[in-house]
């Protein structure tokens, strides 16, 4: 399987959110995916989205998939918290680093369907640019994540410095533990040494 990931055109509307998840363009590794050239039978059946192609880590579902000439559009729903579950819920966790900006990537999984890759033409490199090397004219898609691209510590830091994401949410789903500073400081009017803990 394959990914292509491009930073999104997010919009958010309640538990939604509106993502351009694929454009006829060059990527990172020189590919073109040609939006035409699409196939989601499969994946309709079963339209799951997950975080950074995380299989045990599903946040939620395309809705809504809408292919135009040059790209393919989506609505991606975040699941909602069960009745009764208590706790931190992880796609309530990824649904807020979106709001905030922090995440703005999605990413799709896909495989080439038979004939369905060339090595770049002379005409290819007139279209996309000279470092295209293949384009895949025809492709499955499989499954779409939201992905942090470029995941940025410096901004998650900051989230949780704001207490817009937890810290114990940040270690335990993204493998990061926050720095905790301690800094001293004088009180003039007491004298005393206060302790004041920050991330």
């Amino acid at each position: 399987m394959q990914r292509k990931t491009l930073t999104a055109s997010l919009s958010k509307a309640g538990p939604k959110i509106e993502a351009t998840i694929s454009t006829e363009t060059i990527d990172r590794d020189g590919e073109v995916l040609i939006a035409q050239g699409m196939d989601a039978t499969d994946f309709s059946d079963n339209p799951v989205v997950f975080y950074n192609h995380d299989y045990a880590q599903p946040i939620g579902r395309v809705t809504d998939l809408r292919r135009s000439e040059k790209k393919i559009d989506a609505t991606i729903e975040f699941a909602q918290r069960p009745e009764g579950f208590e706790g931190a819920y992880f796609p309530e966790f990824v649904e807020s680093l979106v709001d905030q900006g922090i995440v703005k990537g999605i990413s799709v999984g896909f495989i080439p369907s038979p004939g369905g890759v060339r090595k770049a033409s002379t005409k290819d490199r007139e279209d996309y640019g000279d470092d295209v090397r293949n384009v895949f004219s025809k492709w499955k898609l499989l499954e779409v994540s939201v992905a942090p691209l470029p995941a940025n510590g410096e901004a998650l830091v900051s989230a949780v410095r704001k207490g817009l994401v937890d810290r114990d949410s940040v270690e335990r789903w993204l493998d990061f533990v926050p720095t905790v500073h301690t800094i001293e400081i004088e009180v003039p009017k007491r004298g005393a040494i206060d302790r004041l803990s920050t991330l």
